[in-house]
């Protein structure tokens, strides 16, 4: 885990935008070069002007080349540090798009199995993938070429202690590389504890509600505490591996500084060497050390990066819903038919649906009977491709549902599940969601021709009335009208009632029994339910 040539997998994001990036490099590398002469001209100003007491005008004129200097990389830094924080923006922000894209695209069988709080944590881990890109980063990468460029330097000033830079380097460079220790492993322990306890906070934040009904704050928070101490104790080894590392390397360091300042001290007692010139040299130095120290250090302080890159391309790598469905159902539902079928959830040691067959035709209103717990859910979702039968098949117009892309299906079939979801938006936006083609026009005359007018009009603002977090701002059973009157504008070949009249008032309950037994449907009508009162509009019932 964690392995440098991650990296590359970012490449199809970097390309759309590479003009910024080049232009954030090239910003990067003149400010290197810009920079370089300054350390040799602070020695020249030591020597030639305050040791050997040449006047004003020549240390004006140093200070006023070396200002220069400053203030071009000044804009030069800016501009390349804006580069990078943009493409950082750029880059991260597609990739959450496209690991969004991809959560929505994943099968049920990974979705309802895995805690909301942890997919919701691998999503924001694309943040840490944008760090890459930091001008911090990208200095580490490019202070190579202020090392190579000191070093020539260093030799052209002399090359006896050039050489002993030369051989303290790969010292200094393995240390670094060493001093990292457990770094990675505890990056990668606290990075999976945090997505842990991230889907325990949304746990509790979903169902806070019951968890005031039942008292349950005591259970609750003693999950929290526990999982949040093993974050606390993986934090506290990541950040002592970085404590150890920065310790080492100051002490490496500061001996190879002194060593430096031994040698170059016997060298200006002996007149071969100057007070100017070991004052360029140490600026220097710091310049070799401080970018070999980064090289040393790069792959493990970029490795939590990979790893989250890697653990980003788990689920961007994922078999989605439509793997290996290429078949597109590009004509009405005629037929449905269940051969066999048998169904178990992920966890479960039973199935839930054993050898269920039946066939339903165009035109027909069937009712799906059973009482709760009779596996009835099961089949609906079935029959919208978001779970495969464990055994046998489900036919659509003689095709194996297996082989159909199920947003082709899911075009031609329309549910009103048995608990609503609504999103935040008004009530018009939530019956016009998913239908591009329909306008508040179609709305308003579907409104009219099933005589729902007095009833929308009690909501608050009717069609403009705001829904908030979990249908907040209306009823049960105003949800499920708006449910209703959704699915009726969708004008879809099957539309599947689950439980439509089990929970809802008997206003609402008279209003949807009516519209079903009024309305003509050209396609197919199948209703879900353990309640037959008023369902004899039916003309056919299928037990389970």
């Amino acid at each position: 885990m964690g392995k440098i040539s991650s990296l590359f997998k970012l490449t199809p994001f970097i390309k759309k935008h590479r003009l910024v990036f080049i232009a954030g490099i090239i910003g990067m590398l003149l400010g290197s070069i810009i920079a370089t002469p300054i350390p040799y001209i602070i020695g020249i100003i030591m020597d030639k002007v305050l040791i050997a007491k040449k006047g004003y005008n020549q240390l004006y004129y140093y200070i006023g080349i070396i200002a220069v200097l400053y203030v071009l990389r000044y804009f030069i830094s800016i501009f390349s540090n804006y580069m990078f924080v943009k493409i950082n923006n750029l880059v991260v922000n597609e990739l959450r798009c496209t690991v969004m894209d991809k959560v929505m695209e994943l099968p049920m069988s990974y979705l309802a199995n895995t805690e909301k709080g942890y997919v919701q944590s691998r999503i924001a881990e694309c943040s840490t993938v944008g760090s890459i890109f930091s001008p911090s980063y990208v200095g580490i990468v490019l202070s190579l070429t202020d090392a190579v460029l000191a070093l020539v330097t260093m030799f052209a000033i002399n090359y006896k202690l050039s050489i002993v830079i030369l051989i303290l380097t790969p010292l200094f460079f393995f240390s670094s590389k060493m001093s990292m220790g457990n770094f990675m492993k505890n990056t990668k322990e606290m990075l999976e504890y945090n997505a842990t306890l991230n889907g325990e906070c949304f746990e509790i934040i979903n169902g806070i509600e019951d968890i005031k009904i039942l008292n349950g704050k005591n259970n609750h928070l003693k999950k929290f505490n526990d999982k949040l101490s093993k974050l606390v104790k993986s934090s506290l080894k990541q950040s002592k591996s970085m404590i150890i590392f920065m310790g080492n390397i100051t002490f490496i360091n500061n001996f190879g500084s002194l060593l430096v300042l031994l040698i170059a001290g016997i060298l200006i007692l002996k007149g071969e060497f100057t007070v100017g010139l070991y004052t360029s040299f140490s600026l220097y130095i710091t310049k070799v050390f401080s970018s070999i120290q980064g090289i040393g250090t790069m792959g493990t302080m970029i490795k939590p990066v990979c790893l989250s890159i890697e653990r980003v391309y788990e689920l961007l790598d994922m078999d989605d819903e439509n793997s290996g469905k290429d078949k597109n159902l590009n004509e009405e539902i005629k037929s449905i038919k269940l051969e066999n079928v048998a169904f178990k959830y992920k966890n479960n040691t039973k199935n839930v649906l054993n050898n269920i067959n039946f066939e339903i035709i165009k035109g027909e209103k069937v009712l799906i009977k059973g009482e709760n717990g009779s596996g009835k859910s099961t089949i609906i979702k079935l029959l919208l491709g978001l779970y495969n039968p464990v055994e046998g098949r489900i036919l659509c117009n003689n095709i194996d549902m297996s082989m159909i892309n199920t947003k082709s299906l899911r075009e031609r079939i329309g549910i009103v599940s048995q608990s609503i979801f609504l999103f935040k938006g008004t009530v018009l936006a939530n019956i016009l969601y998913g239908q591009t083609k329909k306008k508040l026009k179609d709305v308003e005359e579907l409104i009219k021709k099933l005589g729902l007018q007095e009833y929308i009009n009690r909501l608050p603002k009717a069609l403009d009335t705001e829904i908030t977090q979990n249908n907040s701002g209306i009823s049960g059973g105003q949800a499920q009208v708006i449910a209703f009157i959704r699915v009726i504008l969708s004008n879809k070949d099957v539309i599947i009632l689950d439980e439509p009249i089990s929970n809802v008032d008997v206003e609402t309950r008279d209003l949807i029994l009516g519209i079903l037994r009024d309305k003509d449907f050209n396609g197919t009508l199948i209703v879900v339910s353990h309640v037959i009162e008023g369902m004899d509009f039916l003309n056919r019932v299928i037990e389970i």
